[in-house]
Protein backbone atom coordinates (compact mmCIF):
# COMPACT_ATOMS: atom_id res chain seq x y z
CA UNK A 1 0.00 0.00 0.00
CA UNK A 2 2.55 2.59 -1.11
CA UNK A 3 1.44 6.20 -1.04
CA UNK A 4 1.98 6.90 -4.79
CA UNK A 5 -0.70 4.33 -5.64
CA UNK A 6 -3.39 5.60 -3.27
CA UNK A 7 -6.62 7.07 -4.65
CA UNK A 8 -7.04 10.77 -3.91
CA UNK A 9 -9.95 12.29 -2.03
CA UNK A 10 -11.44 15.59 -3.18
CA UNK A 11 -12.31 18.56 -0.98
CA UNK A 12 -15.99 19.41 -1.52
CA UNK A 13 -16.54 21.88 1.31
CA UNK A 14 -14.41 24.08 3.57
CA UNK A 15 -15.58 25.66 6.84
CA UNK A 16 -14.22 27.77 9.67
CA UNK A 17 -13.69 26.45 13.22
CA UNK A 18 -13.26 29.30 15.77
CA UNK A 19 -10.00 27.81 17.08
CA UNK A 20 -6.37 28.32 16.18
CA UNK A 21 -4.21 25.25 15.66
CA UNK A 22 -7.01 22.64 15.73
CA UNK A 23 -5.51 19.40 17.03
CA UNK A 24 -8.45 17.01 17.16
CA UNK A 25 -12.08 16.49 16.15
CA UNK A 26 -14.78 13.87 16.65
CA UNK A 27 -18.47 13.36 15.93
CA UNK A 28 -21.00 12.93 18.75
CA UNK A 29 -24.54 11.60 18.43
CA UNK A 30 -26.91 12.17 21.36
CA UNK A 31 -29.89 10.05 22.39
CA UNK A 32 -32.20 12.10 20.20
CA UNK A 33 -30.13 11.48 17.10
CA UNK A 34 -28.71 15.01 16.98
CA UNK A 35 -25.18 14.95 15.61
CA UNK A 36 -22.53 17.43 16.70
CA UNK A 37 -18.94 17.93 15.62
CA UNK A 38 -16.48 18.60 18.45
CA UNK A 39 -13.11 20.29 17.97
CA UNK A 40 -10.19 21.00 20.25
CA UNK A 41 -6.99 23.01 19.92
CA UNK A 42 -3.61 22.73 21.61
CA UNK A 43 -2.90 26.47 21.76
CA UNK A 44 -5.45 27.33 24.47
CA UNK A 45 -7.82 25.32 26.68
CA UNK A 46 -10.89 26.05 24.58
CA UNK A 47 -13.19 23.60 22.83
CA UNK A 48 -15.76 24.21 20.10
CA UNK A 49 -18.82 22.33 18.96
CA UNK A 50 -21.51 22.65 16.32
CA UNK A 51 -24.70 20.76 15.59
CA UNK A 52 -24.62 19.25 12.11
CA UNK A 53 -27.46 20.75 10.02
CA UNK A 54 -29.67 18.35 8.09
CA UNK A 55 -29.06 20.43 4.99
CA UNK A 56 -25.50 19.54 3.87
CA UNK A 57 -25.09 23.11 2.61
CA UNK A 58 -26.48 24.68 5.79
CA UNK A 59 -24.56 27.21 7.87
CA UNK A 60 -22.47 26.04 10.82
CA UNK A 61 -23.08 27.93 14.07
CA UNK A 62 -20.14 27.10 16.34
CA UNK A 63 -20.17 27.50 20.12
CA UNK A 64 -17.09 27.54 22.32
CA UNK A 65 -16.39 26.46 25.90
CA UNK A 66 -13.47 27.31 28.18
CA UNK A 67 -12.07 24.02 29.45
CA UNK A 68 -10.09 25.60 32.26
CA UNK A 69 -13.37 26.36 34.03
CA UNK A 70 -14.36 22.71 34.41
CA UNK A 71 -14.64 21.50 38.01
CA UNK A 72 -11.74 19.18 38.86
CA UNK A 73 -9.70 19.78 35.71
CA UNK A 74 -5.91 19.71 35.75
CA UNK A 75 -5.61 21.10 32.22
CA UNK A 76 -3.80 24.48 32.20
CA UNK A 77 -5.37 27.49 30.49
CA UNK A 78 -2.30 28.10 28.32
CA UNK A 79 -0.45 25.48 26.28
CA UNK A 80 -2.80 22.66 27.36
CA UNK A 81 -1.30 20.21 24.83
CA UNK A 82 -4.66 18.59 24.16
CA UNK A 83 -4.11 16.49 21.06
CA UNK A 84 -7.30 14.47 20.66
CA UNK A 85 -10.96 14.32 21.60
CA UNK A 86 -13.57 11.55 21.48
CA UNK A 87 -17.14 11.36 22.79
CA UNK A 88 -19.29 8.58 24.21
CA UNK A 89 -23.04 8.04 23.96
CA UNK A 90 -23.67 9.66 27.33
CA UNK A 91 -22.45 13.02 26.01
CA UNK A 92 -19.14 12.83 27.87
CA UNK A 93 -15.89 13.81 26.19
CA UNK A 94 -12.37 12.43 26.57
CA UNK A 95 -9.59 15.02 26.29
CA UNK A 96 -6.18 13.49 25.57
CA UNK A 97 -3.09 15.43 26.72
CA UNK A 98 0.30 14.72 25.22
CA UNK A 99 2.35 16.16 28.07
CA UNK A 100 1.81 15.14 30.75
CA UNK A 101 0.54 11.87 29.28
CA UNK A 102 -2.98 11.71 30.65
CA UNK A 103 -6.64 12.06 29.76
CA UNK A 104 -9.72 13.59 31.35
CA UNK A 105 -13.26 12.32 30.83
CA UNK A 106 -15.46 15.39 31.22
CA UNK A 107 -19.19 16.00 31.41
CA UNK A 108 -19.70 19.25 29.47
CA UNK A 109 -23.31 19.63 30.64
CA UNK A 110 -22.32 19.44 34.32
CA UNK A 111 -19.04 21.27 33.61
CA UNK A 112 -16.96 18.83 35.65
CA UNK A 113 -14.33 16.14 35.25
CA UNK A 114 -15.74 12.63 35.70
CA UNK A 115 -12.48 10.67 35.59
CA UNK A 116 -8.79 11.53 35.38
CA UNK A 117 -6.55 8.90 33.76
CA UNK A 118 -2.75 8.81 33.89
CA UNK A 119 -1.24 6.98 30.90
CA UNK A 120 1.94 5.36 32.20
CA UNK A 121 4.42 3.14 30.39
CA UNK A 122 6.38 1.17 33.02
CA UNK A 123 10.16 0.67 32.97
CA UNK A 124 11.19 -2.30 30.88
CA UNK A 125 8.41 -1.83 28.32
CA UNK A 126 9.74 -1.50 24.74
CA UNK A 127 8.25 2.00 24.51
CA UNK A 128 9.23 3.16 28.01
CA UNK A 129 12.21 5.28 26.97
CA UNK A 130 10.41 6.87 24.01
CA UNK A 131 7.30 7.59 26.12
CA UNK A 132 9.37 9.20 28.88
CA UNK A 133 11.45 11.35 26.50
CA UNK A 134 10.28 14.97 27.07
CA UNK A 135 11.26 15.82 23.50
CA UNK A 136 9.44 12.80 22.09
CA UNK A 137 5.92 12.09 21.02
CA UNK A 138 3.07 10.63 23.05
CA UNK A 139 -0.68 10.45 22.42
CA UNK A 140 -2.07 12.12 19.30
CA UNK A 141 -5.33 10.22 18.82
CA UNK A 142 -7.70 8.06 20.86
CA UNK A 143 -10.79 5.86 20.47
CA UNK A 144 -13.00 4.27 23.11
CA UNK A 145 -13.25 0.48 23.37
CA UNK A 146 -16.35 -1.29 24.66
CA UNK A 147 -14.30 -3.08 27.35
CA UNK A 148 -13.41 0.21 29.08
CA UNK A 149 -9.97 0.48 27.51
CA UNK A 150 -8.75 3.10 25.04
CA UNK A 151 -6.52 2.80 21.98
CA UNK A 152 -4.05 5.67 21.72
CA UNK A 153 -1.99 6.63 18.67
CA UNK A 154 1.62 7.49 19.50
CA UNK A 155 2.59 9.90 16.74
CA UNK A 156 6.25 9.12 15.99
CA UNK A 157 9.73 8.17 17.25
CA UNK A 158 8.42 5.46 16.95
CA UNK A 159 4.78 5.54 15.78
CA UNK A 160 2.60 2.95 17.49
CA UNK A 161 -0.95 2.04 18.46
CA UNK A 162 -1.29 1.25 22.17
CA UNK A 163 -4.22 -0.31 24.02
CA UNK A 164 -4.26 1.27 27.48
CA UNK A 165 -6.22 -0.11 30.41
CA UNK A 166 -5.90 -0.97 34.11
CA UNK A 167 -2.91 -3.14 35.01
CA UNK A 168 -3.85 -6.81 35.03
CA UNK A 169 -6.65 -6.45 32.47
CA UNK A 170 -6.53 -8.58 29.35
CA UNK A 171 -6.04 -6.76 26.05
CA UNK A 172 -8.94 -7.00 23.63
CA UNK A 173 -7.34 -5.59 20.50
CA UNK A 174 -9.54 -4.18 17.77
CA UNK A 175 -11.98 -5.73 15.33
CA UNK A 176 -15.52 -4.93 14.21
CA UNK A 177 -17.59 -4.72 17.39
CA UNK A 178 -14.68 -3.82 19.69
CA UNK A 179 -15.34 -0.08 19.63
CA UNK A 180 -17.79 1.51 22.02
CA UNK A 181 -21.29 1.16 20.56
CA UNK A 182 -23.19 4.26 19.52
CA UNK A 183 -25.28 5.59 22.40
CA UNK A 184 -23.28 3.67 25.05
CA UNK A 185 -21.42 5.22 27.97
CA UNK A 186 -17.72 4.40 28.25
CA UNK A 187 -17.53 2.04 31.27
CA UNK A 188 -14.99 3.76 33.51
CA UNK A 189 -15.59 4.53 37.18
CA UNK A 190 -15.42 8.11 38.45
CA UNK A 191 -12.18 9.24 40.07
CA UNK A 192 -8.46 8.86 39.39
CA UNK A 193 -7.05 5.95 37.38
CA UNK A 194 -3.73 4.70 36.04
CA UNK A 195 -3.82 2.96 32.65
CA UNK A 196 -0.83 1.01 31.30
CA UNK A 197 -0.11 -0.59 27.91
CA UNK A 198 -1.90 -3.93 27.55
CA UNK A 199 -0.96 -4.40 23.88
CA UNK A 200 1.18 -2.48 21.39
CA UNK A 201 1.22 -2.52 17.60
CA UNK A 202 3.91 -0.98 15.40
CA UNK A 203 3.08 -0.16 11.75
CA UNK A 204 4.37 -2.78 9.33
CA UNK A 205 6.50 -1.64 6.38
CA UNK A 206 3.56 -0.97 4.04
CA UNK A 207 1.64 1.09 6.61
CA UNK A 208 4.84 2.87 7.66
CA UNK A 209 5.62 3.75 4.05
CA UNK A 210 2.11 5.15 3.55
CA UNK A 211 1.87 6.94 6.93
CA UNK A 212 5.08 8.59 8.13
CA UNK A 213 3.35 9.44 11.43
CA UNK A 214 0.03 8.85 13.23
CA UNK A 215 -1.83 12.11 13.90
CA UNK A 216 -5.33 10.91 14.81
CA UNK A 217 -7.57 7.86 15.17
CA UNK A 218 -11.26 7.41 14.44
CA UNK A 219 -13.81 4.62 14.15
CA UNK A 220 -15.90 5.00 11.01
CA UNK A 221 -19.65 4.31 10.67
CA UNK A 222 -18.53 0.97 9.17
CA UNK A 223 -17.08 0.14 12.64
CA UNK A 224 -13.53 -0.03 11.23
CA UNK A 225 -10.48 1.76 12.62
CA UNK A 226 -8.85 4.58 10.62
CA UNK A 227 -5.61 6.51 11.12
CA UNK A 228 -4.66 9.95 9.85
CA UNK A 229 -1.09 10.89 8.95
CA UNK A 230 -0.14 14.56 9.09
CA UNK A 231 3.25 14.23 7.39
CA UNK A 232 1.98 11.98 4.60
CA UNK A 233 -1.50 13.56 4.21
CA UNK A 234 -3.04 10.08 4.13
CA UNK A 235 -6.00 8.31 5.73
CA UNK A 236 -5.54 4.55 6.11
CA UNK A 237 -7.96 1.83 7.22
CA UNK A 238 -6.36 -0.47 9.77
CA UNK A 239 -6.87 -4.21 9.66
CA UNK A 240 -7.88 -6.07 12.84
CA UNK A 241 -5.45 -5.61 15.71
CA UNK A 242 -4.62 -8.94 17.38
CA UNK A 243 -3.13 -8.64 20.90
CA UNK A 244 -0.86 -11.60 20.08
CA UNK A 245 0.56 -9.87 17.00
CA UNK A 246 2.57 -6.68 17.43
CA UNK A 247 2.09 -5.39 13.87
CA UNK A 248 -0.49 -2.88 12.63
CA UNK A 249 -1.44 -3.35 8.99
CA UNK A 250 -3.71 -1.40 6.67
CA UNK A 251 -5.97 -2.84 3.99
CA UNK A 252 -6.84 0.46 2.26
CA UNK A 253 -5.61 4.03 2.07
CA UNK A 254 -6.42 7.38 0.50
CA UNK A 255 -4.34 10.46 -0.26
CA UNK A 256 -5.62 13.85 0.89
CA UNK A 257 -3.61 15.71 -1.72
CA UNK A 258 -2.46 19.26 -0.98
CA UNK A 259 -4.34 20.93 1.85
CA UNK A 260 -3.96 24.48 3.19
CA UNK A 261 -2.73 23.34 6.59
CA UNK A 262 -1.52 20.30 8.53
CA UNK A 263 -4.18 17.55 8.78
CA UNK A 264 -4.47 16.94 12.54
CA UNK A 265 -8.00 15.68 13.19
CA UNK A 266 -10.22 13.02 11.61
CA UNK A 267 -13.96 12.36 11.84
CA UNK A 268 -16.62 10.90 9.55
CA UNK A 269 -20.13 11.84 8.49
CA UNK A 270 -22.89 9.27 8.98
CA UNK A 271 -22.44 8.35 5.31
CA UNK A 272 -18.71 7.69 5.76
CA UNK A 273 -17.23 10.83 4.20
CA UNK A 274 -14.01 11.99 5.88
CA UNK A 275 -13.89 15.29 7.77
CA UNK A 276 -10.36 16.55 8.35
CA UNK A 277 -9.34 19.39 10.69
CA UNK A 278 -6.35 21.50 9.74
CA UNK A 279 -3.78 23.07 12.02
CA UNK A 280 -3.56 26.63 10.69
CA UNK A 281 -2.38 29.94 12.14
CA UNK A 282 -5.77 31.55 11.56
CA UNK A 283 -9.20 30.26 12.54
CA UNK A 284 -10.35 30.16 8.92
CA UNK A 285 -10.75 27.43 6.33
CA UNK A 286 -9.51 24.93 8.90
CA UNK A 287 -11.91 22.04 8.39
CA UNK A 288 -12.66 20.22 5.14
CA UNK A 289 -15.17 17.63 3.93
CA UNK A 290 -13.76 15.11 1.47
CA UNK A 291 -15.40 12.73 -0.98
CA UNK A 292 -16.11 10.07 -2.07
CA UNK A 293 -17.18 8.40 1.19
CA UNK A 294 -14.63 5.82 2.37
CA UNK A 295 -16.25 4.40 5.53
CA UNK A 296 -19.85 3.87 4.43
CA UNK A 297 -21.84 1.58 6.78
CA UNK A 298 -22.64 -1.85 5.39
Amino acid sequence: MGKPHLPRLKVVRTADVPLREVSGICLRRDAGGVMALLAIGDRAAVGAWVEIPRDPDGALSWQTVRLGGLEGTRIPEDDPQIEAVCADGAGRVLLLQESPARAELVDPAARRVVASIALEVPPGHPLARAWADPAGSRGEGAVFLANGHVIVAKEKDPPALIEFGPAGDRAGGFKVGAALAGGAAWPVAPGDHVFVPLATWRPDKALGDACADLSDLEVGPDHRLYVLSDRSAVVARVADLDPADGSARADAGWSLGRLDGKPEGLAFTAAGAAIVALDTRKARHNIVLLEPPIAAPA
